[in-house]
């Protein structure tokens, strides 16, 4: 299963989100103009800044005709409370006045996590730094033909 992570500066829009698109059926019991505009089902987890949960999936117009159309569930958790939760910060700087350490890495994490990095640095190094973008554009050329080569295009979000 292909796994795409896309991670920038100065993005198109300011959004953390992780996407579950899926694969389309290998067979569609309907027609093929029934279902020619469907897009690939998703469920798309929001990070920040707008907390929740959107579905994406195709769904049947009501009435006689064989028609499909693509319908959101969304779950909006700013929308569902009305309780202002803290901010990151506000909580960490809460927890540190508590003495509360369960949100701070441990210094087994912090060296765990320099054998992820150092690689990548040491990739970097030999083979150059990642491909640069315009400022309020979606990433480097270089990524969009990545994942053609796969027969994919990124989801905007």
């Amino acid at each position: 299963m292909p796994f795409y992570l896309r991670t920038g500066k100065r993005l198109g829009r300011r959004v953390t989100e992780i996407a579950v698109v899926l694969k389309r059926a290998p067979h569609l019991p309907f027609a093929e103009t029934a279902t020619e505009d469907l897009t690939h089902n998703a469920v798309v987890f929001r990070i920040q800044p707008d907390e929740g949960i959107t579905m994406r999936f195709g769904s049947k117009v009501p009435g006689t005709a064989m028609e499909i159309r693509d319908v959101n569930m969304d779950f909006a958790y700013g929308g569902s409370f009305t309780e202002a939760s803290a901010e990151a910060y506000e909580r960490l700087i809460l927890d540190v006045l508590l003495g509360d350490p369960p949100l701070f890495p441990r210094h087994e994490e912090v060296e765990l996590s320099w054998k992820i990095l150092d690689p990548v640095i040491e990739h970097w190094a030999k083979k150059g730094k990642p491909d640069t973008y315009d400022s309020g554009t979606w990433g480097p050329k270089s990524a969009d033909a990545m994942l053609a080569r796969d027969g994919r295009v990124w989801r905007r979000p």
